[in-house]
């Protein structure tokens, strides 16, 4: 804990008139000590019921205007003390501090040594100067090499007190403490894989349906489906082959071309073409490019009018159909067909 001192009125002068330059010595010289409860003021130019006064001080700045200050009386006399106050070398007393409960105490079959730090409430302590140091033992700060208390392992653990220092045997507790969960989660994590393996390679993989091939998770099993053919796919039999763009485009066998046919996967064939127009009304034969495998099951002629004349009126009509040709009938209201550039045609059967 940090005793607060009031700097007095004649103190704070002495201390002003240093910080102009001017020749002032600002050594703390010595502590005089009192039992009597009173009122702290600047006023004060002693300090009430003092009844001793010590030489043996010691004192450093241990940072944020806080010094370390030591005590020392080796005189075989007792006494308590509820207040203290410094004064410097010219006598003049420059600061002061009193509680209504004891400070310290000090048994006459005892030296009395009694390390306190005061906090100054304004200036830069800097400039204020100590007696002996050989017996100083400031606490540890981070610019001051010093005393400091070990952290308990609850304080550690804690991690919020900014002064205690953590030892290697509660550094470890604390490592372990926040180790051992994620050790024990591992463990755990790693049984449940070994478990889960364990599980897995016991276990087949087997195909059905289309998929074939399976064995033990061990011996990497290959699955696999076998694609069907184009022949498969047009005789349309077989359960056990899947359907492929491949095999399903060679499916198609035709020949294309102004002149072509195309056999379809389930058996529609369909045939196309160009023919020369008949010079006269009367019936003549289409031959298909190649023979229906069973029937054919309509024609559809179409007249060429390159010339787009509006004279005669060739149509071509249908007289019989056979696999590999088709008997046809041109007519026209002029009983010649010289307007007409010949006919396309569209065939299709099974």
């Amino acid at each position: 804990m940090k005793l607060t001192l009031t700097i007095t009125t004649a103190g704070l002068e002495r201390f002003t008139a240093a910080q102009l330059a001017d020749d002032l010595d600002l050594t703390i010289a010595k502590v005089g000590l009192t039992d009597a409860v009173f009122v702290v003021a600047p006023t004060l130019d002693k300090l009430p019921g003092e009844f001793r006064r010590l030489s043996a001080i010691s004192g450093q700045q241990v940072g944020d205007n806080i010094v370390h200050m030591t005590m020392r009386d080796d005189e075989e006399i007792g006494y308590t003390a509820r207040g203290f106050g410094l004064f410097l070398a010219d006598g003049t007393l420059f600061a002061v501090y009193g509680q209504a409960d004891r400070l310290f105490e000090k048994s006459p079959r005892a030296a009395f040594l009694s390390a306190i730090d005061i906090a100054f409430p304004t200036g830069d302590v800097r400039e204020l100067r100590f007696g002996d140091t050989n017996f100083l033992n400031p606490p540890a700060t981070t610019e001051v090499k010093g005393v400091v208390e070990l952290a308990t392992l609850a304080e550690g653990a804690a991690g919020s007190d900014p002064v205690r220092v953590t030892t290697v045997a509660v550094a470890r507790a604390m490592i372990v403490a926040a180790v051992s969960p994620v050790v024990t989660l591992l463990t755990d994590l790693t049984k449940a894989v070994d478990e889960s393996i364990k599980w897995v390679i016991g276990h087949k993989v087997l195909g059905s349906g289309l998929v074939t091939g399976g064995g033990t998770i061990e011996n990497n099993p290959v699955l696999s489906v076998a694609a069907a053919t184009p022949e498969q796919v047009r005789e349309g039999a077989d359960h056990s082959v899947a359907l492929t763009p491949w095999s399903l485009r060679n499916a198609y066998s035709s020949q294309l071309g102004n002149t072509g046919w195309r056999i379809h996967p389930d058996g529609f064939v369909e045939m196309w073409g160009q023919g020369d127009r008949p010079p006269n009304e009367g019936e003549f034969t289409l031959n298909f490019p190649r023979a229906f495998p069973n029937a054919c099951a309509g024609v559809l002629p179409m007249t060429i009018n390159t010339n787009k004349t509006v004279d005669g009126q060739t149509t071509v009509q249908e007289v019989a159909l056979y696999p590999d040709r088709a008997v046809l009938f041109a007519q026209n209201h002029q009983s010649t067909c010289v307007e007409a550039g010949g006919f396309r045609w569209r065939a299709w059967g099974y």
